[in-house]
Formats: structure tokens, sequence, C-alpha cells
């Protein structure tokens, strides 16, 4: 189980191992990748498009 964010057709797996649902992505202030980059929302933050698979959610995202 995984969260993906793609940003501008970039995909960035989170260190978080379950599948976070939307309402929680909302409230975060920040994300970390698997990689140890810390993501940080902009005023500009918005959720395009969600999709979902067994072991994963995708965000399509503007950050």
């Amino acid at each position: 189980m995984k969260t993906i964010f793609v940003i501008n057709k970039k995909k960035y797996n989170l260190k978080y191992e379950r599948k976070m649902p939307e309402k929680e992505v909302l409230k975060m202030k920040s994300f970390v990748t698997i990689k140890g980059e810390k993501l940080i929302k902009t005023n500009k933050f918005k959720i395009k498009k969600m999709s979902e698979s067994n072991q994963e959610r995708t965000y399509n995202i503007i950050l």
C-alpha cells in the first residue's frame, strides 16, 4: 500500500505506508518522499485527479 503524487508528469512515492485519504492530503502542510525530499504545499495546491488501485492511490496535483 502506498500513496503517489504526480506533479508535472513526475511521480513521487510518499514515505507513508498507507493509502492516504483525500481529506488527510488536504489537511497536511508538507509531505516526505521515499528519497527524503520534502514537498511543501503552496497556496496554489489543488488535486486535479485521484485514481486508486489495489495497492496504491495516485493523486495528480498542482503543488
